[in-house]
């Protein structure tokens, strides 16, 4: 008989959407880490650049089962895959700087799919899905001081980006969808509004937050830091705050930003990365650009991506509380400049940003310096 097996099949099962994303893959990583099965969806199981990073997570021999869903797919196929599941966390959601209408429509029908599988299925108790700031602090023609969990985005705002349209168009329609179910039967529903995540990546498959970083380590594809400040949080804490969420029967209908404080300034996040990888060869610059000329930049039409980023120039800094994750939560957030550095480092390392030659030679010391280690503790 195999106990250690019988044990783990007793092991609360958590099925997890796009399992093979950047924020997901942490949270399947931090799951399997504890008390948790894992049952994580992907769009194809053919695509094995994709579910290797997932393959090679510590335990997921034992702890992890890898399915086939698409947000567009039909209901019933959703309620097949997550049948058996005690827990969802949907974190899929299309992440594209450069959004388009077509986004709304995969990221509203996307979740309604999910939690009506949730609802389908009577095993399912508790449903995470994360939202993001931009369904919060979008489109304001008058922020306010501090934005806490109480505003949404303004989705006819013509500041707001389809981004932000699509986080707050699905999350809205998740919070209609569980209203109208019988309260006495339904499933727990807690969503998470993280901000702008950094952090290590798993994986070397291109998403936002990445971009945006790649983008800076080059004096060529940025030349200086628009003067736009942003929320941004670790991707280690994110994935902590989904599993607590499981574990805290109090946040069941609550709505929890999730961000370090205080905010930073593009400036801020390029003078991070030069403090960290200018001694390897890397030319960043952390020059302030002018409103006016990023603006004539925009209108220029050679780089569409700084379009995205204008309706928030002139804006004071933004401010963001975090005080019910703390309390809700316990969330003690890490670093943020850290959350930055730790991310290059593993994008130069999956290959997502080219290694220069000084950074070669660091890593093939750290090599060296473990293997003495290795040597000498075995």
């Amino acid at each position: 008989m195999n106990n250690s097996s019988d044990i783990t099949d007793k092991l609360p099962l958590v099925f997890v959407t796009g399992a093979s994303g950047f924020v997901a893959l942490h949270c399947v990583k931090r799951l399997l880490e504890g008390p948790y099965r894992v049952r994580g969806t992907v769009r194809t199981k053919n695509d094995k650049k994709t579910i290797a990073p997932l393959l090679r997570l510590p335990h997921a021999i034992s702890k992890l089962e890898i399915v086939e869903a698409d947000l567009m797919g039909s209901p019933e196929h959703w309620v097949l895959v997550m049948s058996g599941c005690t827990f969802v966390l949907h974190v899929a959601s299309p992440v594209i700087i450069r959004a388009t209408e077509e986004i709304v429509a995969t990221a509203v029908n996307g979740t309604l799919n999910v939690l009506a599988a949730a609802n389908a299925c009577p095993e399912v108790k508790h449903v995470v899905v994360t939202s993001s700031c931009a369904a919060i602090n979008d489109g304001h023609e008058n922020p306010p001081p501090i934005f806490d969990e109480s505003f949404w985005t303004d989705v006819e705002s013509k500041n707001t980006e389809w981004y932000g349209r699509s986080k707050t168009l699905a999350e809205r329609a998740a919070w209609q969808y569980w209203h109208s179910l019988p309260e006495p039967t339904r499933f727990s529903l807690t969503v998470l509004c993280p901000t702008v995540v950094f952090g290590p990546v798993l994986s070397d498959r291109s998403h936002a937050s990445a971009s945006a970083l790649a983008r800076m380590m080059k004096r060529s594809t940025s030349l200086a830091q628009p003067k736009v400040s942003i929320g941004v949080v670790d991707v280690r804490d994110v994935a902590e705050a989904h599993v607590r969420v499981l574990e805290r029967p109090e946040t069941d209908g609550e709505r929890i930003l999730i961000t370090a404080t205080p905010s930073a300034w593009f400036a801020d996040i390029a003078r991070w990365l030069k403090k960290e990888f200018s001694p390897y060869g890397y030319r960043i610059s952390t020059l302030k650009c002018p409103d006016w000329i990023l603006k004539v930049y925009a209108a220029s039409g050679v780089d569409p991506e700084s379009k995205t980023i204008l309706g928030r120039l002139g804006e004071p800094t933004i401010r963001f509380d975090n005080s019910k994750s703390i309390r809700l939560l316990d969330m003690q957030y890490r670093r943020v400049d850290k959350a930055v550095a730790d991310m290059m480092h593993s994008m130069i390392e999956m290959g997502i940003v080219k290694a220069t030659n000084k950074y070669q030679k660091r890593n093939r010391k750290v090599a060296k310096v473990e293997n003495v280690f290795q040597t000498t503790t075995v």
